[in-house]
């Protein structure tokens, strides 16, 4: 490696896999390639260590528009990666001082990792988001209350309707969630993402799922979705589908 230089680790592929199309990395000027130990493949990209070292990165991420490019690049990276087979993603932004220094981690972590790849044949992570519009309950507009005691009834009514809506929306997400497992390998449930990430219109986040699913059963899977939308309308409720994804969720995180 040259001095001066890193290598952002995009992920852990086996190690018969194709070496990835020519394509810049995060960086530019670098075009992505495959380090191969120890019967694994690493996907890494060099990347200049003035500006992607420990001193650096941190306030250069501070940038959300940067971020936002690093991460898109990186996850184009490991989609590509998946199209040819399981992909064991690292974490935005882990970079390693060189060669060796990888495939010192590939003889280190490689029954994990091959324990990892093998579980993951055949798979790949899909995201659903689920949004609600205008809360549970909704805004009731009425005349104004003729006195204290119809104010307060008036209160009443309004706080039990929407104790109301917001059981019948918690039943609705855990049934919708528990028939998406049914058709998933596994699947977690992560907290919404920060209010100032959510799409403008797109109304408050009420599920945030990832489910691993195999190849086999993508169709019926989408099909499922797409029939719960369908279903859960007139709640209110939008589905939102993504994915292939390389399975963030369903990889543990390697040691360093």
């Amino acid at each position: 490696m040259t001095d001066g230089l890193g290598l952002w680790v995009y992920g852990v592929v086996e190690g018969k896999a194709a070496g990835p199309a020519t394509r810049p990395g995060v960086d530019c000027d670098y075009n992505v390639e495959l380090i191969r130990s120890a019967g694994l493949a690493v996907v890494v990209s060099p990347v200049p260590l003035d500006a992607f070292g420990e001193r650096s990165l941190p306030e250069a991420l501070e940038d959300l528009d940067r971020l936002e490019t690093l991460a898109r690049v990186h996850n184009d990276v490991l989609r590509e990666a998946l199209e040819h087979g399981p992909v064991v993603p690292f974490r935005i932004c882990t970079i390693y001082a060189g060669a060796a220094r990888v495939k010192d981690m590939l003889v280190r972590q490689h029954v994990h990792l091959t324990a990892v790849l093998q579980r993951l044949q055949g798979m790949a992570e899909w995201g659903v988001k689920a949004y609600v519009v205008g809360g549970p309950g909704g805004e009731t507009a009425a005349a104004g209350p003729a006195s204290g005691t119809e104010y307060l009834r008036r209160r009443r009514a309004e706080r039990d309707a929407s104790a109301m809506a917001q059981q019948t929306l918690d039943a609705a997400l855990d049934g919708l969630h528990g028939r998406l497992r049914q058709r998933a390998a596994d699947a977690v449930l992560n907290p919404p993402p920060p209010r100032d990430l959510w799409s403008a219109g797109q109304g408050e986040i009420v599920l945030n799922a990832a489910y691993l699913v195999a190849d086999g059963d993508v169709d019926g899977f989408c099909a499922l979705v797409a029939d719960l939308a369908g279903r859960h309308r007139s709640d209110g409720v939008e589905l939102e589908l993504t994915g292939p994804w390389p399975a963030y969720h369903f990889s543990e995180a390697v040691v360093r």
